[in-house]
Formats: structure tokens, C-alpha cells, sequence
């Protein structure tokens, strides 16, 4: 699996490009003109803090005890494999749970362990979030008379590399739909559909400078939705006295599901989702043909066990996951 994705990557690239991202990334080249996998993971890694992870940095003004930056990366209760999998590959961090607020977080505070991913994503941001990486950079520099660069944000194709596929461990969604078809009044059949969704918030908390990108997410997601050759949504939502604003992409078309597939095949998911994307293309395959009584029955007992309904996880996929 990884020589394929080293061949897709290789095809963007020519030798002098990959030797000016050698110094700040994990990436290493032979003799023989080859790169290790950890281009690949960096940007998942990038994708998926991007998503579900925070940068805590001191503030400078604040008189509260100091500390040095941290980071800390929340995962859902059933994807605590992943967080396992993330610290031991790594050999990063603390995998907490935490049942009662329902998720898992791999904390990591070590010095030598918080710059190791620091260096690993460095480069590979794409979003707002990158003010909170180049603010735990400056504090690290002014510190510890370091010199690492605050590398921009990542410009390059989103089927370029696996940042999408972290972002969408974070803040993906793959759904299945049956509804029944009405004519007036009387029912004719059953209608299924897939979608694939990334919802985002429109604004990053803080103040983002134009050089990094300014402090929406809109760049970004209209950057997915045209990978997606679909529209750009968004969404108000009214929870009691708040509202809430988010950009979305939907697939929901043949072709839009085709190019989902194509890159997800290439740069696969690790979470919980990496499963239901399985069975959503399941679904789709069965779609391919008239549905028949027999198929609608595999999808309903797909729908059954899907998403949060889901009792039974085989993570042999992680086996993949290597840096």
C-alpha cells in the first residue's frame, strides 16, 4: 500500500522539490530516489489535528502558572485503538479516557515529543489552525533559542497527500439514507442514497493574519468542495440562545462518490470511519444494479450497525499505520 502512495506523490514531484521539504519534515531519500512513508502520515497527522486537535500555548500576558506548548488530539470512545496506534508508532503522548464525557484524548507534553510533531506537521497545515502552530513555534524559539520556521500554510492539490484523510477522521461523515417513493400518496418504492460530508466551523477563535491564511475556513472548504466538483454549503444552526455557523461539502452525485473513492483507495481513512466507509461503498455497489428485495434487506442490515450503531470494530486496518 505505501509504494503505491509513494508513486502517486513522486508523480508530483521532481527530485529538488523533495530536497527543499527534507530539513523541517520526517521524509528520507535513498540512493535509490525513493521517499519514506512519513511524508504520507505527516499530512494525516496535519489533517487530523486540523480537525480534533488543539495547540496550547501560554499566553505571554496571562499570570496564570506557564507551560510549555502542548497538544492534545480528542477521539471518539470506540477510536481509542487509533489513539493507542498514533502514541505507540509515534512514541508520543498519554492516551486518556474519558467515558463520562465521552471521548479519548492523547495528550502529549513532553519537550523532545510535543517538537517531534511539531516538525511533523510543520508545512502540512491548511487551515486557520496554523496560527496556533507558528504561536507554539515562536514560544518555542524565543525560549529555547531555536530556529525553526513558521513554513506556510500547504498549498498543494487536496489529492496530494493524506491531509484529507485526517481531516476527515476528525470532521468526516459518511451516511445511508432509504426513504420510501410516493406517488400520490401510495408507495412505489424505496429510494436509497449515500453521501459524504465535511461540516466545519466558519470562523477560527482567533485572530488569523492574512499571510497565513486569515481566520476563515472558507478558502479551504471551497478548495474541497471544487476537489469534490461539487457546491459549497452552509448551515445556521439555533441551540437555545447561541448560533452556530459551518461551511459544508456534500458529495451526493456518481461522480462526486467516484472521486471520494479514488482518494480515500489512495489515502485510506484509520478511524472507526475507515469502516463505514467500507460498508458505504458496499452499499453503492449494490446500487449499480436494480435493487432487489434481497439487496435492500443487506443495506437496511448495513444501516442497522452503522455509524454510532455500530457494536463490532475490527481495526486490522491499522496495521497499515506506520511512520
Amino acid at each position: 500500500r505505501n509504494s503505491k502512495l509513494l508513486k502517486v506523490y513522486l508523480n508530483r514531484l521532481n527530485k529538488n522539490q523533495i530536497q527543499e521539504i527534507l530539513p523541517y519534515r520526517q521524509v528520507r531519500i535513498n540512493s535509490a530516489y525513493t521517499v519514506s512513508a512519513n511524508i504520507f502520515m505527516a499530512s494525516y497527522l496535519a489533517g487530523l489535528i486540523e480537525g480534533d486537535g488543539h495547540i496550547a500555548v501560554h499566553d505571554k500576558n496571562s499570570s496564570s502558572k506557564k507551560f510549555r506548548p502542548k497538544i492534545i488530539i480528542t477521539f471518539n470512545l470506540a477510536d481509542k485503538p487509533l489513539a493507542d496506534k498514533l502514541s505507540a508508532v509515534l512514541k508520543v503522548g498519554k492516551v486518556i479516557s474519558k467515558p463520562s464525557a465521552g471521548h479519548v484524548i492523547l495528550q502529549i507534553l513532553a519537550k523532545d515529543e510535543v517538537l517531534k510533531i511539531i516538525n511533523l506537521i510543520n508545512g502540512y497545515m491548511r487551515t486557520p489552525k496554523i496560527e496556533a502552530l507558528h504561536r507554539a513555534i515562536t514560544w518555542i524559539n524565543e525560549k529555547d533559542s531555536s530556529s525553526i520556521p513558521c513554513l506556510g500554510l500547504d498549498l498543494s492539490a487536496i489529492d496530494s497527500n493524506s491531509w484529507l484523510a485526517g481531516f476527515t477522521d476528525a470532521d468526516g461523515n459518511f451516511s445511508i439514507t432509504v426513504t420510501d417513493v410516493k406517488k400520490k400518496g401510495i408507495f412505489k418504492n424505496k429510494r436509497v442514497q449515500t453521501f459524504f460530508r465535511i461540516e466545519v466551523k466558519q470562523n477560527y477563535s482567533r485572530e488569523v493574519s492574512e499571510a497565513q491564511g486569515g481566520g476563515g475556513y472558507f478558502n479551504i472548504l471551497t478548495k474541497i468542495t471544487a476537489f469534490f466538483t461539487v457546491n459549497l454549503y452552509t448551515r445556521t444552526r439555533y441551540v437555545e440562545d447561541k448560533v452556530y455557523y459551518s461551511f459544508m461539502a456534500i458529495a451526493h452525485n456518481s461522480i462526486s462518490h467516484e472521486i471520494v473513492r479514488k482518494y480515500f483507495d489512495a489515502f485510506p481513512l484509520y478511524s472507526s470511519k475507515y469502516l463505514a466507509y467500507k460498508d458505504w461503498c458496499y452499499v453503492q455497489d449494490l446500487l449499480k444494479v436494480p435493487l432487489s428485495q434481497e439487496g435492500l434487506d443487506k443495506i437496511n442490515e448495513i444501516k442497522a450497525q452503522f455509524n454510532s450503531k455500530r457494536k463490532v470494530f475490527d481495526f486490522s486496518h491499522l496495521d497499515y499505520l506506520t511512520f
